[in-house]
């Protein structure tokens, strides 16, 4: 039983992780049901200018972490302005395959300028996570894992507020009702949108700096990785649905573990989309999802 608890504990961390990943793809395919390709390899660029800015400022203490981060997000919030701009709004109105290959090209296009930049090589990520420790029994309940499941609960909840009680808020759920219906009746489409966009690079690397910190690790490749997990976490919370992030990706996150920890390290990403594929023939639009309505 308290090997139960310890990797459920664990399962929770890394789960709060892919939800922060996950918040703004969610909130992106949520918007135009495109699936964006491009949303791993954006916050892992973002992740690269914070461990740039890291080596030059330092890593310990509160305020050099903390403005890395900021500049770091801010440029991957950026560069999805810009992917926004030139590569989506120009073929919005097309049919989605054309969505779909824009947005594989933009991937290899930021993967590409992120291997020119800092190679293919991992690099070490300086951790300023806490490396504390408090014993619940026999339980080991890390204070790295009190700050990754703390920082992303309070990040998707500010998010929450944002999206249900201000005007960009309104704006954004009017969108996701019907991009054309809400352009008519007043909301700024081509600020929204490209806003939700700075949001999911911001969060997004936010969450890679999280990943990265908290295994010590950063590579080109964890921008695949993200990809794949977020589109797992947002298909199985439903598309939009910021609660969704933040259960899906907790569930996610438990299941890889506990199939890491009772069968083989191998079966971790299979038995997560088992149980992926289990709610979905229960919730075909996931946990907190709702169904698009179609015109015809």
């Amino acid at each position: 039983m308290t090997y139960f608890l310890q990797q459920t504990v664990n399962g929770i961390s890394v789960g709060a992780i892919y939800a922060m990943i996950a918040v703004g793809y969610s909130m992106v395919y949520g918007l135009l049901y495109l699936i964006n390709f491009a949303h791993g390899d954006l916050y892992v660029l973002g992740t690269f200018v914070v461990f740039s800015c890291m080596t030059v400022f330092g890593s310990q203490g509160f305020f050099s972490p903390l403005v890395s981060c900021l500049i770091g997000a801010c440029v991957a919030g950026f560069v999805g302005i810009l992917t926004e701009r030139f590569a989506y709004r120009p073929i919005r109105s097309g049919s989605r395959n054309i969505s779909m290959v824009s947005a594989l090209g933009i991937s290899a296009l930021l993967k590409t300028i992120s291997q020119v930049i800092w190679g293919p090589e991992s690099k070490a990520f300086p951790s300023f996570l806490p490396d504390g420790k408090i014993m619940l029994g026999d339980i080991v309940l890390y204070e790295r894992c009190i700050w990754v499941v703390a920082f992303s609960v309070i990040i998707i909840a500010a998010m929450m507020l944002i999206v249900r009680y201000t005007k960009f808020g309104r704006g954004t759920r009017f969108i996701m009702q019907d991009i054309t219906t809400a352009s008519l009746v007043g909301v700024n489409v081509n600020f929204v949108v490209p806003a939700i966009y700075a949001l999911g690079g911001f969060l997004g690397t936010l969450g890679g700096v999280l990943y990265s910190s908290y295994y010590s690790l950063i590579s080109i490749d964890i921008g695949i990785l993200g990809t794949i997990k977020a589109w797992a976490v947002v298909t199985l919370g439903g598309p939009g649905s910021l609660v969704g992030c933040l259960v899906g990706g907790v569930i996610l996150g438990w299941s890889e573990a506990m199939a890491s920890s009772y069968f083989f390290n191998a079966a971790r990403d299979a038995v997560g989309y088992i149980v992926i594929i289990a709610v979905l023939m229960i919730r075909p639009y996931g946990l907190f999802g709702k169904a698009k309505a179609e015109k015809v």
